[in-house]
């Protein structure tokens, strides 16, 4: 049994603080947590009140993939590992980059911003704006300004600044659509008839910075909507629902406005080979035409025709073909001009349908995507990008087969055509008999038929590629329009309340919950139960008046019904239940200053007020605490009966100014040898002595941790009261006093409580209950703390609203 007892023991040195505690601390500490959770609250808001609040718009958007040949530019890029042109991250970067929102901010005026004052935080304004403010002149400076309507013709304009310089004598009153001229340059201020008169007199706080430093402050976040979709999300948090709206919706038109001039791009540059082409044939074709005309003049021919009919049967058909080779082999020259030269070596390569075979075009539609997308890198990421170098690579590889590919097709029609001239030359041989004019005249309508030909084919080409600029769409569709809450999305207001909430409640409780983990005192009655198993005879409240102060206050009196009083009636009582049979009372404690001195005089007292005779003994033969105290007599007292200087005992008794019945003996003159003198068989003849005229013989020790002394004075002991000063003694040290109590070194070993907050449930070591039963000086200060309480609770009622 004891060995289970001392293993309980040990882990309650062992326990911390419970939940039951933390409870008990909440409900002891409320009024301080209401407080703080009220500041904490309060501070909160006042910090929400002070933000401007933001908002979250979304819009949506399905990036289509394109219908390719096998041998597109995504094909190429595919097999020599890079990222395909239609990746849709590639996308999602472009729509974040500076350039296209720079463009966004361009059009949409972003570099000018209006704001006004709303109790404690600014309102930014947008299209609700009252007024507009146009900088004609280029930008030059931070502009800054206060700008107060007055009515619908005129303005105030305040505190004008450039470039952080404030200008002087720039209050002045100005009609709405007059021109300012001032150091950011001209500036004009026109008027919002809609939304003018609900901010008269209301100053209108108008800033404008560079379209570098707005494309910053301005941002939209897109992602994709899902892992298996081409769908973009697109998102913008602003202080303004319809300044970010405007910021999306312009987003995806310059987005769809890059990708159309992206692809026409090709088309245009097309388009301005054939006008070059068209105009240099159209010459060529003029000039054949003006020498026909003066072959015929200067020779007086008639009909050509009939003249070279029979020729022109037989050779009509290599004539044809000689016409088709001559035409492919002219625009393959120009291909290959326009493809030759390193001035050209990043540029789009003219692409005419119908020159070729199906390869050769199919190589420069390839070649001129892969230069389309590496301009759209290197305007994102510079020429530094790796993607760039490897897309370099490849296009070298690809321009070197193109080259080569082109001269093959230029040398196969080099050689068709000599075999076709060569087989034109047979045939032309049969026709010796035809004059040389009409011979002359049948070359010159040649090239007029060539020149006609080439000059049908370019404006055919041409009319095609105008149509295709005109039918070009961006591979992109709007699912969502831009949407979102009308509740901010920042600051996040409940979390925040909440966060203060807890922080408020969290606050209080950690610095109660440190004090009481750095307290080592005894905390109560509670920890004397846990760490030991010693009866607790009772408890002795803290002294709250001044005059009781004093450690050997008598406290106790016939008429005195304070608490403290009645604790020691209490204790008195509590006795009489323990060891009624008990005479000598000894009263010890573990060190100095718990007020065993002041517990043994009023407990002295307590029991003289019941009729008996009671003597208390200073027994601290080393100190006299006591007897310096209250300055009894130190020629005769204990340690001179002890040495034999006294045989009477009548000589050692002082009478007290407290009690008729209570009388005192004090420790007499410091010996050399105390524990000596107390182990002498002259001690317990004293005690016998005292004995035979008093009823009760009250003996206040040193304390018993610290000398021997107590040990040898409670031979003679019925009953051991062991004072505690509640706050004050370290609770590592009641180990020791279970381990005395265990041993029996003192006789029926009791423990009285002293100074303990009783109303106060502190740390939940207290009790509700009080002394007295409700009058006297305790029933006063119970009405004081309802009073209190009340405040508190009217408090509480005030932060809830």
């Amino acid at each position: 049994m004891e060995l289970i007892q001392e293993t309980k023991n040990e882990k309650k040195n062992e326990g911390g603080i419970t939940l039951r505690d933390i409870v008990e601390l909440i409900f002891d500490n409320w009024y301080w947590i209401v407080l703080s959770i009220a500041v904490c609250v309060s501070v909160a808001w006042l910090y929400l009140a002070m933000q401007t609040p933001l908002y979250k718009r979304t819009a949506v958007m399905l990036v289509k993939s394109e219908n390719k040949s096998s041998n597109d530019m995504s094909a190429i890029l595919e097999m020599n590992g890079g990222v395909s042109v239609g990746s849709v991250d590639n996308e999602i970067y472009i729509l974040q980059s500076h350039q296209l929102m720079r463009e966004v901010v361009e059009r949409l005026h972003l570099d000018v911003a209006y704001r006004v004052k709303d109790w404690l935080h600014y309102k930014s304004l947008y299209a609700e704006s009252p007024i507009r403010v146009n900088f004609i002149d280029p930008y030059t400076a931070p502009v800054f300004m206060k700008i107060r309507p007055l009515d619908d013709t005129h303005y105030l304009l305040k505190q004008f600044s450039v470039g952080g310089v404030k200008s002087e004598d720039r209050e002045q009153e100005i009609a709405f659509g007059d021109t300012l001229v001032s150091e950011a340059g001209r500036i004009v201020v026109e008027a919002v008839p809609e939304y003018l008169p609900a901010y008269y007199n209301i100053p209108v706080e108008v800033s404008r910075i560079s379209l570098d430093a707005a494309s910053g402050m301005y941002h939209a976040s897109a992602s994709l909507a899902g892992e298996r979709t081409t769908l973009v999300q697109i998102n913008c948090v602003d202080s303004n629902i319809s300044r970010a709206d405007a910021i999306l919706s312009t987003l995806i038109d310059v987005y769809r406005e890059t990708i159309i001039e992206d692809k026409n791009r090709i088309a245009t540059s097309t388009a301005k080979f054939i006008n070059e082409r068209v105009e240099i044939i159209s010459r060529e074709l003029g000039d054949v035409e003006n020498e026909l005309t003066d072959f015929k003049q200067k020779n007086r021919i008639v009909s050509i025709d009939a003249a070279a009919s029979q020729f022109m049967s037989e050779n009509s058909q290599m004539r044809s073909e000689l016409v088709q080779l001559e035409m492919e082999y002219a625009i393959a020259q120009a291909v290959q001009k326009a493809f030759s030269g390193k001035e050209n070596n990043k540029q789009l390569i003219p692409n005419v349908s119908g020159v070729g075979d199906a390869g050769l075009q199919s190589q420069i539609e390839a070649y001129n995507a892969m230069i389309l997308q590496r301009e759209r890198l290197v305007a994102n990421s510079g020429e530094s990008n790796p993607l760039v170098r490897d897309l370099d690579s490849n296009l070298a590889s690809v321009r070197e087969n193109l080259s080569s590919s082109l001269n093959n097709y230029i040398s196969t029609l080099k050689l068709k055509l000599g075999k076709a001239r060569s087989v034109e030359e047979q045939t032309l041989s049969y026709i010796e008999s035809v004059p040389q004019q009409e011979k002359k005249a049948l070359g010159i309508i040649r090239q007029q038929n060539i020149k006609e030909a080439l000059y049908t084919f370019l404006l055919n080409k041409r009319e095609e590629n105008a149509m295709q600029l005109a039918i070009t769409e961006a591979n992109i569709r709007v699912i969502e329009a831009p949407f979102g809450s009308s509740a901010p999305v920042a600051p996040a207001r409940r979390m925040l309340l909440m966060g203060a909430f807890i922080v408020g409640l969290i606050i209080p409780l950690a610095i109660q919950l440190l004090r009481l983990l750095w307290n080592t005192g005894v905390r109560g009655r509670k920890d004397v139960e846990e760490y030991t198993t010693m009866p607790i005879l009772g408890e002795i409240p803290l002294m709250k008046n001044d005059k009781d102060k004093d450690e050997l206050a008598i406290v106790v009196g016939e008429n005195k019904t304070s608490s403290i009083a009645e604790s020691f009636r209490l204790l008195r009582t509590n006795m009489d239940f323990v060891a009624p049979e008990a005479r000598v009372i000894m009263f010890t404690s573990t060190m100095p200053s718990e007020g065993k001195s002041f517990v043994s005089r009023n407990f002295a007292v307590t029991l003289a007020m019941t009729h008996k005779k009671v003597v208390l003994l200073d027994m601290d033969l080393r100190k006299r605490t006591l007897s310096k105290t209250l300055d009894l007599t130190t020629k005769n007292g204990v340690s001179t009966w002890l040495s034999g200087k006294n045989h009477s005992i009548d000589e050692l008794i002082q009478p007290s100014s407290v009690h008729d019945r209570f009388d005192m003996i004090s420790a007499g003159i410091v010996p050399p040898n105390p524990s000596e003198l107390l182990m002498s068989n002259r001690f317990p003849v004293l005690i016998e002595e005292l004995k035979k005229q008093y009823d009760y013989i009250i003996l206040d020790c040193v304390p018993a941790l610290v000398v021997a002394d107590a040990s040898i004075i409670g031979r003679v002991a019925d009953l051991t009261i062991y004072v505690i000063r509640n706050g004050v003694l370290d609770r590592r040290y009641l180990p020791e006093l279970e381990k005395l109590y265990r041993e029996n070194k003192f006789k029926n070993l009791t423990v009285v409580l002293n100074g303990v907050e009783m109303e106060s449930k502190k740390y939940g070591y207290g009790y509700g209950y009080g002394y007295g039963y409700g009058y006297g000086s305790e029933h006063g200060r119970k009405k004081k703390r309802n009073v209190i309480y009340k405040w508190a609770h009217k408090i509480v009622r005030i932060f809830r609203g």
